[in-house]
């Protein structure tokens, strides 16, 4: 049995605590876990299909900003329909829900600050405005303040003042918020109140730096109580949401549901206030060296290697920075993922950048022990078959997966399916942060290097097709000429005896040179015989045409083009240009043409004795000083270049005034065309 959990990210102590409670209760009923990270992003919704799942569980409370409505859930997926769905923190539409039941919690907090510390001057620093939970604990802190003006005396009321400012669910909205107040010059509050422990944690590091001892005797609470709060200096005090507890009911009341039981249709649990020394309290009212509170050593020990995880993370994001394709990342990866001790990672990317997840991808990584895909060359294929291989196909005990989208604005550019201890998931996040960047930035440069290439293209097609008219115009043309003029002799009464003979020798030539323009123009020898015979055909050609300059030819392959039709053709036109400039701009006396096999190579060199041009070098074929048949013979570089890339080919050109020129390919014989 496949249950999934859709949530935000497992890159925050709320989420990842809810989510540790869902891994140990699906493992100990024998169900296997998809844990699906949405990122914020509703439209991950329609990639539900591909998972399969038995049922499903919504973490509400972080994945969504408001509640939903029976409009919003009406252009989900059928699956969201069709199976179990229990909702984590909020109620939506009318599936079951486990709830933390906040109000009472909040209201004794609310009451241990204005009795029996007497504050007077309160600052509320919450949530989203819109998020059901801040709307709820916002309700509570203004209703209490209200409660406290209509019990006091009339001349005490004027003391009392509370303020609200709402931000963000975590450490650096709290702190922007309290800097900007503080930078405002208001009124010092007694106590801040802030809608979690998060915002609380950030809000307590301002309080340290300021130089005003007012500022830093001022109280702070938060919300959850996340193992960090009962760390803070000085601890923090905070309602206890029993996140893990969250998780187990809820996965207890959607297998009910999966196997046709009734289940409530809200399942609440108590939460607790947790007074520590934070809000002022001389000391802390809890035993905080009971079984449930980590041990100090256990403390040193998860900090130190969160250090080297960070680490990783670090080195991670350095090594991408240099990656100048997409196989250049993956060993940087591999060594991040051994690093972590991650047993299974497997990366997804989509052929193109995409508005939503598709249904199609390429799986070009993979660290595990499952071996399933072997050496075979990336393929599209049907995310629902990788899953099928990876998240069913395991072997064993059910495993729990997490699920991670790469994203680049509102692109999605591929995913991540990983498999991880619980204190490592914040790292995998920004590890897919820092590959989603780099794969955007490859993809960038590639399509403007692709609108370069496709731009010179087009400028050498117009410069042959003007070639190929003034040819037609000064030779082809200039010969029917004649041969009309011979034949309006013939026909005002000149003897045919002297000029048909003539004629003859004229009509032949003009049909041979014809003949030679249609053969240039494509080679009808890769049809009928191969690369081998084209090329001989070509270099036998060039000898009967240059007399100047001798060309050598030698086929060493021991049989015949290991390489695709297209390949062989894109290898032609790459000799045929070099020859060309051999002849035309490098005035040689002799060139060589070898076609050779080196291990799983296919190698063709051409190598002249003239005069190179080391300007022609690189990427400097367009210098100004440059004459216009150098300019000419760049655009030929780039052509033979852009060949070169469409092959998947190592190109080298190197060129030199008393060197020659040597033009030369490594072509991976394994009869693929990859980019083709």
């Amino acid at each position: 049995m496949r249950i999934g959990l859709f949530l935000n990210n497992l890159d925050e102590e709320y989420q990842i605590s809810v989510y540790r409670g869902i891994r140990s209760e699906a493992e100990r009923l024998g169900m296997e876990l998809v844990c699906a990270q949405a990122g914020g992003n509703r439209t991950f919704f329609s990639f539900i299909e591909n998972l399969a799942m038995d049922g499903i569980l919504i973490l509400s409370s972080a994945l969504l900003s408001q509640p939903l409505s029976l409009r919003d859930f009406s252009s989900l997926p059928g699956a969201l329909k069709t199976v179990p769905v229990v909702s984590i923190g909020n109620r939506l539409r009318d599936f079951p829900a486990i709830i933390v039941k906040n109000r009472t919690s909040m209201e004794s907090l609310m009451e241990h600050l204005i009795s029996p510390h007497g504050y007077r001057k309160f600052l509320y620093i919450g949530g989203p405005v819109n998020h059901p939970d801040n709307q709820t604990r916002e309700h509570i802190f203004r209703k209490s303040i209200n409660a406290l003006r209509a019990r006091l005396p009339q001349e005490e009321q004027a003391d009392i003042w509370a303020e609200v400012l709402n931000g963000a669910f975590h450490a650096a909205s709290g702190q922007l918020l309290l800097r900007d107040y503080i930078a405002s010059g208001r009124d010092i509050p007694d106590v801040i109140v802030a809608a979690n422990d998060n915002m609380a944690i950030g809000i307590q590091e301002v309080l340290r730096a300021q130089s005003e001892l007012c500022w830093r005797r001022c109280g702070v609470t938060g919300f959850d109580d996340i193992p960090l709060a009962r760390l803070e200096t000085p601890a923090l005090t905070t309602v206890r949401q029993p996140l893990g507890e969250l998780g187990i009911q809820a996965v207890r009341v959607l297998w009910d549901a999966i196997q046709g039981k009734p289940v409530p249709p809200v399942t609440h649990i108590e939460s607790e206030v947790k007074f520590r020394a934070s809000c002022g309290c001389a000391g802390i009212r809890e035993d905080e060296q009971s079984s449930g509170s980590p041990r100090f050593s256990d403390l040193q020990f998860q900090s130190v290697r969160s250090e080297n995880y960070l680490r990783n993370v670090s080195y991670l994001g350095q090594s991408l920075l240099e990656v100048v394709s997409v196989e250049q990342i993956f060993p940087s990866l591999r060594y991040f993922l051994t690093n972590l001790n991650i047993p299974a990672f497997y990366l997804i990317f989509y052929p193109e950048p995409s508005p939503c997840p598709e249904a199609k991808g390429i799986l070009l990584f993979q660290q595990g022990d499952f071996g399933i895909f072997g050496d075979n060359k990336p393929a599209l294929i049907d995310l629902s078959e990788i899953f099928a291989r990876t998240v069913t196909d395991t072997g064993g005990a059910p495993r729990a997966w997490c699920l991670y989208h790469l994203r680049s604005g509102s692109e999605y550019l591929g995913l991540i399916l990983y498999q991880a201890d619980d204190s490592v998931h914040p790292h995998i996040c920004s590890a897919a942060l820092f590959i989603a960047n780099t794969v955007k930035r490859l993809r960038n440069e590639e399509t403007k290097l692709r609108l370069v290439v496709e731009t010179e293209v087009s400028r050498i097609s117009e410069l042959e097709r003007l070639r190929f008219s003034m040819d037609l115009h000064d030779d082809i043309c200039q010969r029917l000429a004649g041969i009309s003029m011979f034949c309006r002799g013939i026909a005002s009464g000149l003897s045919p005896e002297t000029l048909i003979p003539e004629l003859a020798d004229m009509i032949d030539e003009t049909l041979s040179r014809t003949r030679q323009y249609a053969h240039e123009s494509f080679p009808v020898e890769l049809d009928a015989f191969g690369l081998n015979e084209a090329l001989d055909t070509l270099c036998h050609n060039f000898n009967k045409q240059q007399t100047a300059c001798h060309c050598v030819y030698t086929w060493s392959v021991p049989e015949t083009s290991p390489l695709t039709h297209i390949q062989d053709i894109n290898v032609y036109r790459i000799v045929q240009e070099a020859l060309a400039n051999a002849a035309k701009h490098a005035r040689a006396s002799s060139v060589r043409v070898e076609v050779k096999q080196e291990k799983r190579f296919l190698v063709i060199r051409v190598k002249d004795n003239g005069a190179g041009n080391s300007l022609l070098n690189g990427e400097e074929a367009e210098q100004p000083a440059l004459t216009p048949s150098r300019r000419r013979a760049g655009l030929g570089l780039r052509s033979m270049r852009y060949r070169a890339q469409q092959l998947g080919a190592e190109y080298v050109f190197t060129s030199s005034e008393t060197g020659g020129t040597l033009v030369e390919l490594k072509i991976p014989a394994d009869g693929q065309e990859g980019a083709l």
